[in-house]
């Protein structure tokens, strides 16, 4: 996956928390429903992939984390790197 990708993540998370703190009320509306948004999604995608974070190996908390953060731009490369090698 490109870095940049990555980066877009984050310019949502750093975007939404800055409009809820710094926007008026429609703004600061709309990054908490971002913000949500985010947080229900990757948890989410936790839930669903957390079969191939096992077979992965690492440690179960930093997929968390990077989950919670990237959500698909963690998981994919693990995806395919064990598909590719016959393990998935």
């Amino acid at each position: 996956m490109d870095a940049r990708a990555k980066y877009g993540v984050w310019i949502l998370w750093v975007g939404s928390a800055a409009a809820i703190s710094l926007g008026g009320s429609f703004v600061a509306t709309a990054g908490k429903l971002v913000f949500g948004a985010l947080v229900v999604a990757h948890l989410a995608e936790f839930a669903m992939k957390r079969s191939l974070f096992a077979r992965a190996g690492g440690s179960m908390g930093h997929h968390f984390v990077q989950t919670l953060i990237y959500g698909f731009f963690h998981w994919k490369p693990i995806q395919d790197r064990l598909e590719g090698s016959g393990d998935a």
